[in-house]
């Protein structure tokens, strides 16, 4: 690798870097897992475990104390569908990811990249460019890496957010979105390569797999 190449991959790693800082300052998931007492850390995986399993975890899933606990750590999202869990979504937000045989609804851009290493399957992203609205798909494998002629396709933008309210799923997801390659990112916005959001959602759902996976996360 020549300098300019090794001093360019640095550059972008320590953007995805600040990115990923970024992200867990604003929106603290894991560190609120954490500190959950145990009862609510095995509710939540639950819900998690229904989602990877390929199905809609249902209201009557959790006790109404479960349910509070969980909704005021924001780390789910009822509705009347059912339960809406980041990074998956039980209402149609225009991103969505194929798993193998099912789709399934993301709540964010960087949520929909890293269900393929969460779920353990191949899975293909369906968007549209928040500017231009052309469609944007990418493949991501079942390990969390990015299929090599997607890298291209598309950026993730985190836009200047402009809705402050008291759920992430209202508020900073809804400026997470993806940008095709052709449109200009805006200047006040914050903008990263497919391969830099790409793990930049799996390290920030890196956590959720040692709830419920066994072996290596």
């Amino acid at each position: 690798m020549t300098p300019d190449k090794a001093q360019s991959r640095a550059a972008l790693r320590h953007d995805a870097l600040r990115f990923l800082d970024r992200l867990r300052a604003a929106f603290p998931l894991e560190q609120r897992i954490e500190r959950a007492e145990m009862a609510t850390r095995g509710a939540y995986a639950r819900v998690l475990t229904r989602w990877i399993e390929g199905k809609i975890p249902s209201l009557d899933l959790l006790s109404p104390a479960e349910m509070q606990s969980l909704r005021e750590l924001d780390a789910i999202v009822p509705g009347p569908s059912g339960i809406g869990c980041y990074p998956f979504s039980v209402d149609d937000r225009g991103i969505s990811v194929r798993l193998g045989h099912r789709r399934v609804s993301a709540m964010c851009a960087i949520d929909a990249l890293a269900m393929a290493r969460l779920a353990r399957s191949t899975g293909i992203v369906d968007a549209r460019c928040v500017t231009c609205l052309n469609p944007v798909s990418c493949e991501v494998q079942a390990n969390g890496s990015l299929q090599h002629d997607a890298c291209e396709n598309a950026r993730v933008l985190w836009r200047h957010a402009v809705r402050k309210t008291g759920s992430c799923s209202d508020g900073l997801c809804r400026d997470l979105v993806f940008l095709c390659r052709q449109c200009a990112a805006p200047e006040d916005g914050y903008c990263l390569t497919l391969p830099q959001a790409t793990a930049v959602a799996n390290a920030f759902f890196s956590f959720q797999r040692g709830l419920i996976l066994p072996g290596p996360v």
